[in-house]
């Protein structure tokens, strides 16, 4: 739950907003001193100065019809420092990231921690931009854009998929948890306020549940094994709601507790009545 959804006073919405995005820009500072990502992101913002990805995508949602649609949105860097941290990333590891925006995510990730990413964006005008401003650099090759309709990927060869479900309508979260079944058997899928595993408890398995801090404010960040039940037994670990944001550090301080086996078999349960 987040202020745009929990009804709250629009003016103390967007007070709460404002002071987000100061303390995540103070935070996040720390974590953009990589020379390769700090050359892309000092030029990414510089394009976007006058027309912002948000304006671009309002834009590219007006014109095919979908004007309740909601926009863009970026995930913050401690955020998915934190998303990072607890996935144990490694040079190895290739990762699909569904709606990558203006690639922001895939190029801190490869800077950091070596990975392979994918990112799969359907508006031309942010992949074009992105395309451009990697063109040239160190991280080509391991950071590929492309623009398409994400439900026409074949996800066979994924084991870790990130996805930031909050704009997205509950008819788009069921496409994605259809598309996300077709991963191999311990696979993970990091989703950001959307549960797969209560989606189709046959298939996704819940992992570990933690809060990410929002420009709009916490959201749910849940990983999600792909396999059977009877595959994956042991109970998800979820992170303490009270785990606060430590703005001097820029951290944040897990309290990880055991769930229990109920929550599973409750997952299981409305899976059956469904």
């Amino acid at each position: 739950m987040n202020w745009k959804n929990a009804g709250e006073n629009p003016f103390i919405g967007w007070f709460r907003m404002l002071i987000t995005e100061a303390c995540l820009s103070l935070v996040g500072v720390r974590f953009i001193f990589q020379r390769q990502f700090l050359w892309f992101e000092s030029r990414r913002r510089l394009v976007y100065l006058f027309c912002s990805p948000w304006a671009i995508s309002r834009r590219f949602l007006d014109d095919r019809g979908e004007l309740e649609a909601q926009g863009y949105g970026e995930t913050p860097l401690v955020t998915l420092e934190a998303v990072a941290r607890r996935l144990e990333l490694s040079t190895g590891d290739r990762i699909l990231e569904l709606g990558c925006g203006t690639g922001r995510n895939c190029v801190w990730l490869a800077a950091n921690y070596g990975c392979h990413i994918d990112g799969v964006e359907q508006i031309p005008t942010l992949v074009r931009i992105s395309q451009r401003l990697l063109k040239g650099s160190s991280l080509t090759d391991k950071v590929t854009l492309s623009c398409m309709d994400m439900f026409e990927l074949d996800m066979s060869s994924y084991r870790l998929v990130y996805v930031d479900c909050t704009a997205m309508s509950e008819a788009c979260i069921r496409q994605v948890a259809m598309l996300c079944a077709g991963l191999p058997n311990e696979a993970r899928v990091v989703t950001v306020n959307a549960s797969l595993s209560e989606l189709m408890p046959e298939r996704f398995q819940l992992e570990r549940v933690f809060p990410g801090l929002f420009i709009w404010g916490w959201s749910d960040m849940r990983i999600q094994r792909v396999g059977m039940p009877e595959d994956y037994l042991d109970s998800p670990q979820v992170d303490s709601q009270s785990d606060h944001f430590n703005g001097n550090c820029g951290s944040f301080a897990a309290a990880d507790t055991e769930a229990g086996d109920s929550a599973l078999a409750t997952g299981a349960a409305q899976g059956m009545n469904q």
